[in-house]
């Protein structure tokens, strides 16, 4: 096989399986999130979010599938906060690595690990593809030799076994938890609206009652009843008028009553005879005339 042929295939067979590492540690890190959220009841913070609350307890129109809003919004936060999370990881992977006390691994290359993995292969390799083009009877009997070792190498033994295991650890138990907890229902005691009533609700408060203030509202805005005053030897006439008492509220419960619905009348009789006696003499006719056309005309 031609070195520099297998260098590209290698190449391309590792960009694969990093795709893959990103991919599972990405889903590890979602459902951990996710499981945490559904444990604690996170979901409900959604009912205190005034522009989410209006979506709560509804589901978009899926033929054949049901899902709620308040899920939906769980799901696409998770996501987001796991993107944040791995990318945070990956940028900080030497110093977590320090902190551990280990050397951090390198990213290495296609042929460092295929040299790493088939030790018949350290230092040959990469040594035959640096003189690919020399014409050195040395160099081509190296790169004789190396080329009948690489058709031995199988791309599947480039995974990095641990790092798989270890995704698909975390994928498996944090599914089985999910799992339990959506056929069983057993979930935390607690919820989002219990922090949140540990805060202001944000009601206004009254501001407090200047002495100025009240004494000059009092004339405007009468608070309670006023006094009735007496003079000594004066007799004052404290009985209800007759009806007092009597409200619409009291017709509507059917208590009988002295009305008499009007009748009608003739649109004449009715008409104000102080209309006729300052209208001058001839101008009912034109007036007449008048409204007619102007109701044609409407």
């Amino acid at each position: 096989m031609d070195l520099e042929i297998f260098t590209r295939k290698m190449d391309s067979v590792i960009r694969r399986y990093r795709t893959i590492y990103d991919l599972l540690e990405f889903l590890a890190i979602a459902l951990i999130i996710l499981l945490i959220a559904v444990y604690f009841n996170l979901d409900e913070v959604f009912k205190l979010i005034p522009w989410t609350e209006p979506y709560v307890g509804l589901s978009p129109d899926i033929p054949l599938f049901t899902i709620n809003y308040e899920t939906i919004f769980l799901f696409f936060i998770v996501c987001l906060f796991s993107l944040l999370i791995l990318e945070v990881i990956d940028r900080s992977r030497g110093r977590i690595y320090k902190l551990l006390k280990r050397t951090p691994p390198k990213r290495q290359k296609s042929q460092d690990l295929v040299e790493e993995t088939y030790p018949e292969l350290k230092d040959r390799l990469k040594t035959a593809y640096d003189n690919r083009d020399s014409d050195n009877f040395i160099a081509a009997e190296l790169r004789t030799s190396v080329a009948q070792d690489i058709e031995g190498v199988a791309s599947t033994d480039l995974i990095d076994k641990k790092r798989v295991a270890y995704s698909l650890g975390a994928i498996i138990v944090a599914g089985l938890f999910l799992t339990a907890i959506f056929f069983t229902g057993y979930t935390s005691s607690f919820s989002p609206g219990d922090v949140w009533d540990r805060f202001p609700n944000g009601s206004i408060t009254q501001p407090p009652v200047d002495e100025n203030t009240s004494s000059n509202n009092s004339s405007s805005i009468p608070t309670e009843a006023p006094p009735i005053s007496s003079s000594p030897g004066v007799d004052i006439d404290v009985t209800l008028p007759p009806g007092a008492g009597m409200g619409p509220g009291d017709m509507l419960e059917g208590s009988e009553s002295n009305f008499t619905p009007s009748q009608p009348y003739a649109p004449e009789s009715l008409s104000s005879q102080h209309f006729y006696d300052t209208l001058p003499a001839g101008y009912e006719d034109v007036i007449k005339e008048y409204f007619k056309k102007l109701a044609e005309n409407s």
